[in-house]
This record gives structure tokens, C-alpha cells and sequence, in this order.
């Protein structure tokens, strides 16, 4: 497009300027380029100072000219680019570099499609992170690079294993059964960011999202498009937000340019779970080396070994008391936490090569970034290459394309609700059992504190020495992405664009639970301790056609216009073989062909295809007022036929007030006001349209039970989900409205936004009569509403010389409401045990918990039972809400001559936590650190129940001992133990230092004499520092995953603290 605008200059300019020449004097010629892409300038004005004499560039940006002396001063002047002054100093040739001006040109932004608009004339929410920032915390997972960076957005990490997953959600949950995850577009191409668990784990492990496997380093910028009035035109697959990636692409300069860096950290646990260190294994003060769960036993300081008495789970001897007369060397406390968490590390490498001309241009790339974690085992490791070119092959013909090859491996170990979990298992080891001394009898029996020395007791948390010897998931992904993309350009207002994309990813995974493992997914049909396998693969494609055709036109010296239309053909299928068996018949062969017992084969084939057509009109007057309209017309393959096309858009003014005004002020340098209404669409997931057939199977929560076919005969089971061919699509309709304000010579700028979305026809299961042969059914019903306030601050705090301070200020404020369901019934979304349900109710926000609670009166007072602990509500109640109340992020930039420091600092206000796990650590095992407080005498607040009478009156005085029955709730005490899920709800605010960098760059001259072009060295850091009032590791786990509920927080990774070294160069 700037080609087309350039040529339109050089004839305006040659017309006006014409040649003039001197009789006596010398030539000058010379090439004028951009610097921003290499390519020449057409059109270019030269003048000679003090003189009427002047040209133009050529079409390939040369020039001539007559010029009176040695001496003279030529001035080049561009449209949209800065003047340039220059002095002939008696040379014949003078070549021009010239850098565009961003107060001309206005600054551009990425939107849809990966076209290019002024920022002043969009109508809606747009924010973009460039590559520096999104490489300054060396975050492995592109999701990562995003926290706390992008106002709208919020980042939940799964855990702190090495490859772990992230989720991001752009301004709140939009469905309550789709997907509301944003769309992640690479060069144009829409790919596939999926998380997916495999099958039948209880807890799982922590699983990555497929952005992790985009590598960082090949980023150029990213920009994210938060409303419909932005993502319109991407159509259901953008309804809920749309993150653009565009990729670092070859140089317009001459030869080859080779950038390398390598970054180094060493990663540590931030955090250690609180426990206690004081008390052994054992009951009511007693120790017991036995098979029990508890750990209220004697305090260690009080016993010693026995050498005397050989004791399989302890080289040392029999755990006796101080006063036995055997009684040798004290028994040590055993700070398991620390004998089993190590320092992880992580090594980034990465090698680009580019080159180009006027015409073409490559850019090559390879990296590896292997990441060993802080659990003894787990790593991640990711190959990646890169290859993308382009080349104008005429004036209007230009073809380009991509293709990027990833491969991701990674080993982890479960978590969560699992005995074979490596986090559950350390947590609840006594202080008084050393995991580290062997995790193996010579029997091949597993070491633990609880197990029998035969493996006869089951339900034991494995030791995390054998989980993480001998229980390991692996996935192995295969991954390639490509584009080709054309652009023809048949006039200088006219552009034909078609661009193919094509993501393919092979995901091969394999879980093993070893013989004598604990675990319920490690017992078979039978309720052996055999042992387990899983393999899975899955295959998923996405194939997307965009044709589009755009035209730019100015109507008359006060109008302009912009056209677009295109088609869209967006096709994805995931192809999933998953196989279980049990019970393996030689130890040691972790094979499926090696298990005995009821192997399952499970295969399934998944396919959805779309259609669309989209439109979109931009109109401008004055270059002040912007108008633009845009529709879409989408066709989906799972929605029914009566029912499968529908239509929404948008539409967008905006009013660039000091350009409309003539306001010239030092004071107010630019000021908008804009605002949008758009509409966007989501559908179900395939199948939901239909009743269909599985097969046959009988199954319970640790056994897979009975599966067909048996001795050759065959059984299906028809669905208890009746199909629905009456569902509709879900909308979203968003009203937004913004204003953009900068001040003091751009100085301080001020991008706030407010906005308002209703997501109606949700897609729900409700349940149906059991007289029509099902249990439930898809169907059109409730509506969420979303409403918020973004702001965005940027200031240049000081620039003096050498100095300079500027700072970016996110500011996120997202309510998020639940307006109606189904017959206004509650929905449980996701639930932990019976205690801990997160739920949808009419009127509150998504997600709220919901559990057992205490007993208050009318005034909120806690009742208390005769014997002097609190009671406990017969009903579950509302006991907290995981949404934040806002969300900060806060990036400083220091300048020093060649250093550059900056800062991030992320904050979040609110947003409840059940801390899962300080329940069953604390009074279900007695090994959290509030356990110490053990046989100490309290009184609790509230006020005596009155059985039939007033519940107002009298202020509990009665104390009661915390002895190990009232810890765990035994008899009275039931309200205070593990069952009273509103004790472990707790604040998840936090201020936390995500990341500091600390660069030096070398200068030229320093750099030129050690062969390289451009060097520097850096020193980084993340999770640097947390404040927190939160009891757990840390607020920001989750075991939910990144499409789970947030909040839970049960046995998840610990965050990593990393400190690291970077070094880049260029040759």
C-alpha cells in the first residue's frame, strides 16, 4: 500500500518540482531508502538550500542532480517520513536513509486479518507487547509473557512444573460450556492453543497448552484484540478475544544478518508448603511408626532409635521413646520438602539468519530451550525451526510463506487428588520418616511412611522418590505450521490477498503407574497393586482459507473510504486413540502388550467446519471522524441445518477531537473519543446435534470394570445426552466505549475504556425426565454479562540527557455475573469431594464456591454448640468468590547511557482460594504448620446456640482443648475439622515482582571490533519478590488447569524463582 501511495507522490512532485540544473557546478546522485524496510523511496523532494533548484527520486529511488559547489546542502523530504539534511562534502554520490515520523504517520497498530491501521482511527480496545518485552522475563510459554502486561487480560498458571500450562481469558468467562479462551493467530494463521487432560486421571499432571510450544525468540510483536468490534471478522473462532503473533520476517537490507542469543537461569522453588516440624507420626501424643495417616504423635525431641531393633522402613533402627532403655541417637527431624525439591535450570539458544533486497527477503531460524524443574525428573524441551520468505515477483504480484517445525517433549508426575501425586505424597510424609533413605524394599515393594512392608495396606501417598523414578507421564508433540499467502494488486487502490493455513500436531503420550504403586488409577479390575498404563495420541489439523479482497479510495479532498470483503473457510479435526492396561505380567516391561487385565481401546474422531463471508466499511472526514461498519455471515457444521447459518456485526465511530478541532496545544497533544456496539457468536461442540452410540462399559473410580466386547460379543450403550437438532448459536453482544488522551508533547498518554457485554442463549446440559430414556440435554438458555473498566497510563517520567524513566500502567476492572439459567436452577461447574463445589447461581459471579459453612444467626454471628465448638450450616453455602476485584500491572524502563533496567510488577486485589491442601495437611493429617497449636486451650467467637430459643444472647465463653479430635472433627468438634470448607477459604490478593532485567549494550564501536554489528549482556530474574497474605505456596496454582475452575489450590507445583544470564549478538 505505501508503494502504491509513493508512486502517487512522485508524480504530484515531478509535475510540480520539476528539474532544474546549473551550467557550471558538479553532479550528485545517489538512492533514498527506508529504514524501516530497506525498500526505495519513488517521489522523494531534494532541494539545494538557498536555491529553487530541485528533483524527485525515480521509481527505484535514484536521483540526479546539479548542485552550485562542493559544498552545498541537499534537504530530502517524504510524506510520513522525518527531513533529512545532508551536506555533498565534494562527493558524487550521496545515499539517503530516511526514518518515517511517527507524529505524521500517526502510530499503527495490527488488527484483524494482520492488517495495519492508524491507531487514531480504530474504534475499539487494542493493545500491543512488543518483542523486548515479551523476551525481557525469558518466560518459556508465550501465555506467560502476557501476565500483567495487557490491561483486559488475565493470566492463570496451572503450576510450576517444567512445561506447565497457562490459561488467558480476555475480559471474563464468556460461556459457560464453550470455549473462552482467545484465538491465537500466528502470521494470519489461526492455531490451535488446546489444553487437554488425558483420559481417566483423577488430578492429573500439570499439562500444557499448545502455545507453549511457539518459541518466543521468533516473535516480532503481538497484539491483542479484546472485543467483538475488534475480532468480528475472525467469526466464532474470535468470539472471545483474538491475540495476533506476528513473526520477525527477513531484512530489506543487502546480505545476511545473523542474530544469536543464549540465556541460562537457575530456577528454585519460591515457596515451601508451611508445615510442621516438630510432631512424628502417630496418635493423641503417642508415636506410631505403624500404617496410619496422622501425625499427632509425640513431639520428636522426645524420641530416639533403638539399633538394637532392625526396622525395615528406617535404616536406622526402631523409633522408641527417650525413657526406653534401648533408646540410642536422637531421632532428627526430617525436612522432607528440602531433601526432595532441587534447583532446576533452564537453557535457551537460539540462531536466526536473514537476508533480502528491494524485492525478496528470508528469515531463518533454530532454537532449543530445555527446562529441567524443580522435581527431581521433570523437564521440558522444545526444538524449533523456522523458514519464512517473500518476494515481489512483479509490481503487482507478491508471494509469501511460512513453515515452522516444533518439537515438544516433557516428563511430569501427577497432582492433585491422586496417592501416586509426587506433591501429595511429600506434603504428607511425617517430619519423624526420611523419603530420601530408599524408596524400595528389596522386595521391589515401594518405601513409604504408611505402606505394609508386603504392599497389603493400598491407600498410601506414594514416597515422590518413587513416583518420580518409576511413575512418569511423557508426551512427545510433532508440530508444523505453514502459510502461503498471495497479494495481488491490480491498481494503486485495489489489493486481492489469499492466504492458506495449515497447523498439524502429532501429541503421543504414555502414563505409567509401577507395580506396588498406590494411586487409584494404579489398581486393577481385580484390586491388585499391578500396576497401570496409558497411551494416548491424538492428532489434531486446521486448515484456513482467507480470501480478501480490499480497497482504498479517497472519495474527494474530505472523504475517504476503505472496502473489505473476504471468505473464510476454517476447517479442524482431532483424531484421539487412547489405550489402558493393568496388572503387568513381567516387572520391569512397561508395555501395553505386557498387561493382563481388561486393556481398553478407546478411538474417537472429532470434526467441525465453517464458512463465512464478512464485509467491512471504514469511512473518514477530515481524517477526524472515522465510521466503521462491518457483517459476517457464518455457516457451522455443528449446529443443525434449520439452524447452522446466522449473521452478526459491528459497528464503530471515532473522533480524533484535536485533529477535527485544530487544537495545537503543548498541553493537550492528542485526545479521541470512541465507541462500538458489536455482536459475536459461539456454537457447540460437535456431536451435540445428535443421539449416538458408545460402547458398553462398566467402571468405577479406581477400576475400569467390564468392557465390551466379551468373549467376542459385542454391546453398545445409547448416550444419556439426547441430542438437540433445535440448538442455536450463542451471542455475545458488547457495548464499548473509550477515550485516548495524551498529554505534554506525548509525554503522558491515558487509553481508558468501559465496557458492557451480554452473552445470551447460553449452551447448557440440563437435566430431562428419566421417562424419555435420558438424563440430560443441550439446550438455549442463561445469560452472562460481563462489564469493565480498562485503563491504560504511559508516561515518560523523565528524559535528561542520558537519562530517561517511562512507565506503562495496566489497570483491569471485570465483574463478571451469572443473569439467568435454566428454570434459574444452580449448576456445579466443578467440585472437589463433596465439600468444595464451584457453582453457577442467577445473580452472583461465575464460579462462586460453594460449601459447608458455619452456623450464624440473623446477625452474623457464629453459633456455638454446649460443648464449645462452632456448628456447622445443614446447607452448603456461598463460602467465596475466586473472581479479582482488579488486576495491576506496572512496567518501569530505566535508561543509563547503554544500560536499560525495567521492572514489572503485577498486583491483584482479591479473589478467594480454597487451600485444599492446608485441610488435609493441617487437620486431616496434622502435618501443617497450624497443627502446632496442638492441646493449646481456645475460645472461639460467637455466641451460645439456644435450641428453640433466642440465638441472639449470650457470648460464647466455653473452652475447649485442640486435641487431635478436634482437629480432624471428631464428635462435637465435626464444625472445626476438615468438613467445614469456609475455614480454608482465603485471600488470593498478591503484589508480586514478576521480572527484572538489567541489559548493557555495547557500543558500536566496541561491538564493530569484536566482528559483530550490534552485542549485548543482561542479568534477569523472575518471582523476585511476593507479598501475600495467602497460607498456601502461593496463590497464582491452580489445579483447575487452563479451562478448569480457578481458585482450587490441592497439591499443585510450587512457583519457580529464577535467576538467569542472557547475551545476544549480531553479525
Amino acid at each position: 500500500m505505501r508503494k502504491n501511495f509513493t508512486l502517487l507522490i512522485f508524480l504530484f512532485s515531478a509535475f510540480c518540482l520539476g528539474h532544474h540544473g546549473f551550467g557550471q557546478g558538479m553532479a550528485v546522485s545517489g538512492n533514498v531508502t527506508s529504514q524501516e524496510d530497506g525498500m526505495p523511496l519513488p517521489g522523494v523532494s531534494i532541494l539545494v538550500q538557498g536555491t529553487n533548484t530541485g528533483t524527485v527520486t525515480d521509481i527505484d529511488g535514484n536521483y540526479s542532480i546539479n548542485v552550485p559547489s562542493g559544498n552545498s546542502v541537499l534537504t530530502f523530504s517524504f510524506i510520513g517520513f522525518g527531513a533529512e539534511t545532508v551536506r555533498v562534502n565534494n562527493r558524487s554520490t550521496v545515499d539517503v536513509v530516511m526514518s518515517p515520523d511517527t507524529e505524521q504517520l500517526g502510530e499503527v497498530v495490527v488488527t484483524a486479518f494482520g492488517l495495519t491501521q492508524e491507531k487514531k482511527k480504530i474504534s475499539f480496545s487494542q493493545q500491543e507487547v512488543g518483542s523486548a518485552e515479551i523476551l525481557a522475563s525469558r518466560e518459556q510459554n508465550v501465555v506467560d509473557a502476557l501476565n500483567a502486561k495487557v490491561a483486559g487480560v488475565q493470566v492463570t498458571r496451572q503450576g510450576g512444573s517444567a512445561g506447565a500450562g497457562s490459561s488467558i481469558v480476555i475480559r471474563g468467562i464468556q460461556s459457560i460450556s464453550g470455549q473462552n479462551q482467545p484465538l491465537f493467530v500466528v502470521d494470519g494463521v489461526p492455531i490451535n492453543n488446546s489444553f487437554r487432560a488425558s483420559i481417566g486421571t483423577s488430578g492429573g499432571v500439570d499439562y500444557a497448552n499448545r502455545a507453549i510450544d511457539i518459541n518466543p525468540n521468533d516473535i516480532e510483536s503481538i497484539s491483542v484484540l479484546k472485543g467483538p468490534a475488534a475480532t468480528s471478522l475472525y467469526g466464532i473462532q474470535g468470539a472471545t478475544g483474538v491475540v495476533l503473533i506476528t513473526t520477525k520476517k527477513g531484512s530489506r537490507k543487502k546480505g545476511f544478518t545473523v542474530d544469536v542469543s543464549t540465556n541460562t537461569s537457575t530456577d528454585r522453588i519460591m515457596n515451601y508448603f508451611p508445615g510442621q516440624l516438630r510432631y512424628a507420626q502417630g496418635d493423641n501424643g503417642i508415636y506410631n511408626g505403624g500404617t496410619t495417616f496422622n501425625h499427632y504423635g509425640a513431639p520428636i525431641s522426645t524420641l530416639r532409635y533403638d539399633p538394637s531393633t532392625p526396622f525395615a522402613k528406617d535404616p536406622n533402627g526402631t523409633i522408641v521413646d527417650m525413657n526406653h532403655p534401648n533408646a540410642g541417637p536422637r531421632v532428627p527431624v526430617y525436612d522432607n520438602q528440602r531433601l526432595f525439591f532441587q534447583n532446576g535450570f533452564t537453557n535457551d539458544t537460539h540462531v536466526a539468519v536473514s537476508a533480502g533486497d528491494e524485492k525478496s527477503s528470508f528469515y531463518l531460524s533454530a532454537g532449543n530451550m530445555y527446562q529441567e524443574g524443580i522435581i527431581p525428573n521433570n523437564d521440558f524441551n522444545r526444538t524449533s525451526l523456522k523458514l519464512s520468505a517473500d518476494s515481489r515477483l512483479t509490481e503487482k504480484f507478491k508471494i509469501g510463506g511460512s513453515v515452522n517445525y516444533v518439537n515438544s517433549t516433557s516428563t511430569k508426575f501427577g497432582r492433585g487428588d491422586n496417592f501416586s501425586d509426587a506433591i501429595q505424597g511429600l506434603y504428607r510424609t511425617p517430619p519423624s520418616f526420611d523419603n530420601s533413605a530408599g524408596f524400595v524394599y528389596p522386595s521391589g515393594v515401594q518405601r513409604n511412611f504408611r505402606g505394609a512392608l508386603d504392599g497389603s495396606v493400598p491407600f498410601s501417598p506414594d514416597n515422590p522418590f518413587w513416583t518420580v523414578n518409576n511413575n512418569p507421564y511423557t508426551d512427545n508433540v510433532n508440530r508444523f505450521i505453514s502459510f502461503l499467502q498471495t497479494e495481488i494488486t491490480p491498481s494503486d487502490w485495489l489489493t486481492i490477498t489469499h492466504r492458506l493455513g495449515f497447523d498439524f500436531s502429532h501429541d503421543e503420550r504414555t502414563q505409567i503407574w509401577a507395580p506396588s504403586s498406590s494411586g487409584g488409577a494404579a489398581i486393577s479390575a481385580s484390586g491388585a497393586l499391578g500396576g497401570r498404563i496409558y497411551e494416548d495420541t491424538y492428532t489434531d489439523r486446521i486448515l484456513n482459507s482467507d480470501l480478501i479482497l480490499s480497497a482504498t479510495k479517497d472519495l474527494s479532498e474530505d472523504f475517504s473510504a476503505t472496502f473489505l470483503v473476504g471468505h473464510n473457510m476454517f476447517s479442524s479435526s482431532t483424531s484421539s486413540l487412547f489405550m489402558n492396561g493393568t496388572n503387568f505380567a513381567i516387572p520391569g516391561l512397561f508395555n501395553i502388550a505386557n498387561t493382563q487385565e481388561n486393556p481398553i481401546f478407546t478411538k474417537t474422531d472429532t470434526r467441525r467446519m465453517t464458512q463465512a463471508v464478512f464485509s467491512r466499511a471504514s469511512l473518514g472526514y477530515l481524517n477526524s471522524i472515522f465510521l466503521e461498519l462491518s457483517v459476517r455471515n457464518e455457516w457451522a457444521s455443528t449446529l443443525p441445518a434449520n439452524n447452522r447459518s446466522f449473521t452478526y456485526g459491528s459497528a464503530g465511530l471515532s473522533v480524533a477531537l484535536t485533529d477535527l478541532l485544530k487544537i495545537d496545544s503543548r498541553t493537550l497533544s492528542f485526545a479521541k473519543l470512541r465507541g462500538s456496539y458489536a455482536g459475536a457468536g459461539n456454537i457447540p461442540p460437535a456431536f451435540s446435534t445428535d443421539t449416538f452410540y458408545n460402547i458398553a462399559t462398566t467402571s468405577t473410580r479406581y477400576a475400569s470394570g467390564v468392557r465390551f466386547p466379551i468373549d467376542g460379543v459385542g454391546g453398545v450403550l445409547l448416550s444419556s445426552a439426547a441430542g438437540n437438532n433445535n440448538l442455536r448459536a450463542e451471542f455475545t453482544n458488547t457495548f464499548e466505549i473509550g477515550a485516548d488522551i495524551r498529554l505534554f508533547e506525548n509525554r503522558i498518554g491515558l487509553d481508558v475504556t468501559y465496557y458492557n457485554a451480554v452473552s445470551q442463549d447460553q449452551i447448557v446440559s440440563v437435566p430431562v425426565p428419566a421417562s424419555t430414556g435420558f438424563t440430560s440435554q443441550l439446550t438455549n438458555a442463561g445469560e452472562i454479562q460481563n462489564k469493565g473498566i480498562e485503563a491504560v497510563l504511559t508516561s515518560t517520567i523523565l528524559d535528561r540527557g542520558d537519562f530517561s524513566w517511562d512507565m506503562i500502567f495496566n489497570f483491569t476492572r471485570n465483574r463478571n455475573f451469572v443473569v439467568s439459567l435454566p428454570n434459574d436452577e444452580p449448576i456445579v461447574t466443578n467440585m472437589f469431594g463433596a465439600r468444595i463445589q464451584s457453582r453457577l447461581i442467577p445473580g452472583e459471579q461465575f464460579g462462586v464456591f460453594y460449601g459447608n459453612g458455619f452456623l450464624r444467626n440473623d446477625n452474623g454471628d457464629v453459633l456455638v454448640n454446649p460443648q464449645g465448638f462452632p456448628m456447622m450450616d445443614p446447607e452448603q453455602i456461598m463460602v467465596g468468590n475466586p473472581n479479582p476485584d482488579y488486576l495491576i500491572g506496572w512496567r518501569n524502563n530505566f535508561y543509563y547511557k547503554n544500560f536499560n533496567l525495567t521492572m514489572l510488577w503485577d498486583i491483584r486485589k482479591g479473589g478467594d482460594i480454597i487451600n485444599v491442601t492446608a485441610f488435609w495437611m493441617g487437620n486431616g493429617s496434622g502435618v501443617a504448620e497450624h497443627t502446632l497449636d496442638r492441646n493449646k486451650v481456645a475460645v472461639f467467637r460467637g455466641v451460645i446456640e439456644n435450641p428453640g430459643g433466642d440465638n441472639h444472647g449470650q457470648v460464647n465463653d466455653i473452652p475447649v482443648t485442640l486435641d487431635q479430635a478436634a482437629f480432624q472433627g471428631v464428635g462435637a468438634a465435626n464444625s472445626f475439622g476438615r468438613e467445614l470448607t469456609e475455614r480454608w477459604v482465603q485471600d488470593g490478593s498478591w503484589i508480586r515482582l514478576r521480572d527484572v532485567t538489567l541489559n548493557y549494550s555495547f557500543p558500536s564501536s566496541i561491538a564493530s571490533r569484536m566482528g559483530m554489528s550490534r552485542a549485548s549482556v543482561g542479568v534477569y530474574g523472575r518471582n523476585l519478590l511476593l507479598f501475600t497474605n495467602y497460607g498456601g505456596i502461593d496463590p497464582e496454582t491452580n489445579l483447575g488447569g487452563p479451562n478448569g475452575a480457578i481458585g482450587l489450590d490441592a497439591f499443585t507445583t510450587p512457583n519457580m524463582r529464577s535467576y538467569g544470564l542472557t547475551i545476544n549478538a549480531s553479525f
